[in-house]
């Protein structure tokens, strides 16, 4: 318990106050831009820094609220809720100082994050050229924050001292600005996040905010704050950065040690891949801003270790609710797509579906029909970002939009078949030309019990949202199982084109 004390004493330490400064001059967090877009129909919180006990004055919309700075200047003042509209101007002054934000629009504002896949950019993506072209819009618009070039844990890189300072001050993120989607702005924001504003905004017609804090290689502990890990008996032991510690992905430590050195020991906890830093990085600075929700594309860097995704997760969804207190405001993530030579995939993409069933307001983008047998970094990623934006609709802004492909809910056993049955479908269909369901694999033992089994199940037959399954008289079956391996050949769908999740149905007893 002392060295959890301890290290929960460094955690602390190194989350500074965003916005300090020595100076007394008012000032707002780097969020505030022209061109920002705040919330609408929630309260819009406004904060910063400025003389001791002054008086603060914000003004926008025909809305003039006050408040009083505290003994170290800091500052805090929440305007009513507006409904989505602008252009607005924003005045906020002092006793001395005077700031404005032009160009200021309300709508519906959401977090991406995540790691590489989410920070994978528009450029980069499969016909990511064509889209850029048509993508100008100034309702939607961007706030990309992108790590300093010095900073990014590239391999075989050496921290320097002075930029190990720099992250004692929270300075990993570039300084950033809200930006209206152009063909420039577009290139070079995530992709996923793209299409999934792009898709919200052809429903909604509203404006759209999107705040991306993704970086490659991120870990979920990353991005959780300290003392929800600390105080959890599973997640403490994260804290520590054991040669022998197999919580670790190898890489994620491997990338570690590379860029501090000889200085990881004293230095642990300042790199973009350990507990918190991304949290007290990227997540602190824009607390307490106004957003509906946030998109999660992240695993990759934690999928060596299933056990603790459902404990990680859910303390991630509890630090952010936590941090910014608007309530079980909706997460929604993207299940890990099928990829070669990835042993324990299949258990954490079942760790994902079970969280998006269990946690409220939350929802899971099934992605098993996509992937690259080799490349973590899939290009395809506008089927990404609508399948993520087919959430939000259906779920958020109650849209009659169909946003989950079949969900496998009961079996029944008759004679020598085994029933399956489907919630989210009225009619089960395969994407294959062959119109064979493929992906069904039958698990169990001869009748002798002397030989281990694994069939592929043939001759599947569906009836509505039924599918039957025959099983061999002579296999003792003991599970059933549905794309169940890192890289699958799968095709289940519903009559809206989206894929089945992975399952497995453990059976018991003499089955």
């Amino acid at each position: 318990m002392y060295e959890i004390g301890q290290m929960l004493y460094l955690l602390l330490s190194i989350s500074v106050d965003p916005i300090v400064s020595q100076s007394d001059s008012l000032r707002l967090p780097d969020i505030f831009t022209d061109s920002l877009i705040f919330q609408r129909d929630m309260p819009i919180p406004v904060w910063g820094k400025s003389c001791k006990h002054c008086k603060i004055k914000v003004r926008i919309n025909e809305i003039t609220l006050c408040a009083n700075s505290d003994q170290h200047g800091n500052w805090n003042i929440k305007l009513p809720p507006m409904h989505a509209g602008g252009p607005y101007i924003m005045y906020i002054s002092d006793k001395k100082d005077h700031l404005s934000i032009h160009n200021i629009l309300v709508g519906e504002v959401w977090l991406c994050s995540g790691q590489s896949n989410m920070e994978f950019s528009l450029s980069q993506s499969n016909h990511g050229d064509e889209e850029i072209q048509v993508s100008a819009n100034p309702n939607i618009r961007f706030y990309q924050m992108t790590a300093t070039r010095d900073a990014r844990p590239i391999a075989h890189k050496v921290y320097s001292d002075s930029l190990i300072d720099e992250f004692r001050k929270n300075h990993f993120y570039s300084k950033s600005k809200w930006q209206s989607c152009n063909q420039q702005t577009a290139s070079g924001f995530s992709a996923v996040a793209y299409y999934f504003g792009k898709e919200l905004y052809r429903h909604l017609n509203v404006p759209i905010g999107l705040i991306c804090n993704a970086v490659g290689g991120t870990t979920t502990q990353s991005f959780i704050d300290s003392l929800t890990l600390a105080s959890h008996p599973q997640l403490s032991q994260l804290l520590f950065n054991r040669e022998d510690d197999d919580l670790v992905h190898p890489w994620v430590r491997e990338r570690i040690n590379e860029n501090l050195g000889d200085k990881v020991k004293d230095n642990l906890l300042l790199h973009p891949f350990a507990p918190s830093f991304l949290f007290n990085n990227g997540i602190k600075p824009i607390v307490p801003y106004s957003i509906k929700g946030a998109i999660w594309y992240q695993g990759e860097s934690n999928a060596t270790n299933p056990e603790i995704h459902d404990a990680l997760f859910t303390a991630l969804v509890k630090s952010w609710r936590n941090a910014w207190q608007l309530g079980d405001f909706p997460m929604y993530t993207v299940q890990l797509p099928k990829i070669s030579n990835r042993s324990r995939w299949p258990e954490f993409r079942e760790s994902q579906r079970r969280l998006s069933e269990s946690i409220l307001h939350s929802g899971m983008a099934v992605t098993i029909d996509t992937g690259d047998s080799i490349d973590v970094h899939p290009k395809e990623k506008k089927i990404i970002g609508s399948r993520l934006s087919l959430l939000a609709l259906a779920k958020t802004y109650q849209q009659p939009e169909e946003y989950s492909g079949p969900v496998y809910t009961k079996y029944k056993r008759l004679g020598n078949e085994i029933e399956l049955y489907f919630d989210h479908a009225n009619y089960l269909m395969t994407n294959s030309d062959d119109n064979h369901f493929k992906g069904f694999y039958l698990h169990g033992f001869s009748q002798a019990g002397n030989h281990e089994i694994i069939l592929e199940a043939k001759n599947i037959k569906n009836q509505g949202a039924k599918l039957i399954i025959p099983i061999p008289a002579d296999l003792l079956l003991t599970s059933l199982r549905y794309a169940w391996s890192p890289y699958p050949d799968c095709n289940l769908i519903n009559e809206s084109g989206l894929p089945a999740s992975p399952f497995k149905i453990e059976f018991k007893g003499n089955f």
